[in-house]
């Protein structure tokens, strides 16, 4: 039980149901993304404020932690900081 092999087939068959089952697939993929960005509206400590070389610093590390973690401790939304990070050098 498991190993690559089951991966692989599990992989084949969620990829064969989503191709038969577009339109629910996307209404559950949008749900899955309106949940996942809920999470981290609520902190806008900083909305509105310029961002710092410091912040953009802690964005762009290459050891940095996950988008999820950045924000509670930036008090900034997880969107704010990946359209941030789309916009940096």
């Amino acid at each position: 039980m498991g190993g690559r092999g089951s991966a692989e087939v599990v992989r084949k068959r969620q990829l064969r149901r989503r191709e038969q089952h577009r339109k629910e697939w996307r209404q559950l993929r949008a749900g899955q993304k309106r949940r996942y960005y809920a999470q981290s509206k609520r902190n806008n400590r900083r909305k509105g404020k310029r961002w710092t070389p410091i912040e953009d610093a802690r964005i762009t590390a290459k050891d940095r932690p996950p988008d999820r973690k950045l924000s509670k401790a930036m008090g900034r939304s997880m969107q704010a900081i990946q359209q941030r990070r789309s916009i940096l050098p």
